[in-house]
């Protein structure tokens, strides 16, 4: 067995290179290499010059329509749907509220819609002769029919929940107090 090797002893081996061709100082860097091009892909196609994006802005619709007939048509349909919702939910409390059958009710509602429909096609049709045929000029949109249609539906919901029985006979007891209660109030003040 030889001597042991001395760590601090000279060597006779040369020192070993750095890996980096880059000399470091000070803090520790490490050179980042650049990026290699981007092939593109069917996956991931390359993005198209600035130039060509260059497209009309999108309309504020929430689906286009795919004609412009029809995106004209749709445009303003939330008015109507609010509407009709608010006249399907007067309909349900008057309809839960008259506890008889289902077949008067249901009338009552598909009466409302179609009326609501007519509506609809009615303002759209003075809309075409005012504006189209009279004064000769374009119709964008829709939406003044579809709000009028729904102003429509909005009314006939409140009035089918305003009609409620059991709304009119809370409506006839709070007043019945209010008639005790300024009697009351009139009878202390006669006193004085």
């Amino acid at each position: 067995m030889g001597p042991p090797a001395d760590p601090w002893g000279a060597s006779t081996e040369p020192p070993p290179r750095p890996s980096s061709p880059t000399p470091m100082y000070g803090r520790a860097s490490v050179p980042v290499p650049s990026a290699p091009p981007r092939e593109p892909t069917i996956e991931m196609p390359m993005p198209a010059p600035a130039t060509t994006r260059s497209r009309a802005p999108r309309g504020i619709s929430w689906q286009r329509a795919s004609r412009a007939s029809r995106r004209s048509l749709s445009d303003g349909w939330g008015f109507s749907a609010t509407g009709l919702l608010v006249a399907f939910c007067g309909w349900g409390v008057w309809a839960a509220a008259g506890r008889g059958t289902i077949s008067v009710p249901i009338a009552g509602l598909v009466f409302m819609v179609v009326v609501g429909a007519a509506v609809f096609v009615l303002t759209r049709l003075l809309g075409y002769l005012l504006l189209e045929r009279t004064l000769r000029r374009r119709r964008p949109h829709a939406r003044w029919s579809h709000f009028l249609t729904g102003l429509f539906l909005t009314a006939a919901g409140v009035s089918y929940f305003a009609n409620t029985s059991w709304l009119v006979d809370i409506g006839e007891w709070v007043r019945s107090g209010f008639d005790w209660l300024g009697d009351w109030t009139g009878e202390r003040w006669d006193r004085l």
